[in-house]
């Protein structure tokens, strides 16, 4: 299999959305909606700089990987604004407390973090065995530019499990209230380090 790590290119976005929109939202949705909003997801972990990363197999995205330094900041907020003008009041809500979600998540992780650390955005694999891949190449280039340790946040929606399986430590395990009373169930959320 031949690899071709390189910078992401945004236009592999729309694969991205396909292989989370079963995860990340409500089969009864419409079709249109669930893309729009597994994007909003991504447009929060997606930074114009030199961090983020794709794995490609004839033009096939494999994998992705966002990074995000402290100083990094995003148009997300002016995007979702933008661009979730036309859909009706329950859409928007759905939206809103979508973004309250990340945001309030990003702000935990970015709470920890000192300039010298690095926060893993979003990580992908849409092809078995791709993202270890890149996560080794990536991990080696963050170690070589003297980043001391890697912080994220993901929760029960995602495999959380492949953090602990990959040496990073559980900072902080809590229930996110609003998506529990929504679910019924408790909705876990996780913060987790990694020295690099």
């Amino acid at each position: 299999m031949n690899h071709t790590i390189s910078s992401f290119n945004i236009n592999n976005l729309s694969q991205i959305v396909e292989f989370v929109k079963p995860m990340w939202t409500f089969s009864g949705w419409e079709d249109s909606f669930r893309n729009f909003y597994a994007e909003t997801i991504l447009r929060n972990n997606y930074f114009k700089n030199d961090l983020a990363f794709q794995i490609m197999e004839e033009n096939q995205l494999c994998s992705a990987m966002f990074l995000q330094r402290l100083s990094d900041k995003n148009d997300f907020e002016q995007w979702l604004l933008k661009n979730s003008a036309n859909f009706d009041e329950e859409k928007k809500e759905s939206l809103k407390l979508c973004a309250e979600y990340l945001l309030y998540m990003d702000s935990k992780v970015h709470h920890l973090m000192t300039k010298d650390d690095i926060k893993l955005s979003l990580f992908v694999g849409l092809k078995k065995g791709s993202g270890k891949i890149l996560f080794e190449k990536i991990w080696q280039l963050l170690k070589s530019s003297g980043y001391k340790n890697m912080y994220l946040w993901t929760d029960c929606e995602c495999n959380w499990e492949w953090y602990i399986k990959n040496g990073f430590t559980l900072v902080e395990e809590s229930v996110y209230k609003k998506f529990s009373e929504l679910d019924g169930d408790e909705y876990k959320t996780y913060v987790f380090k990694k020295t690099i």
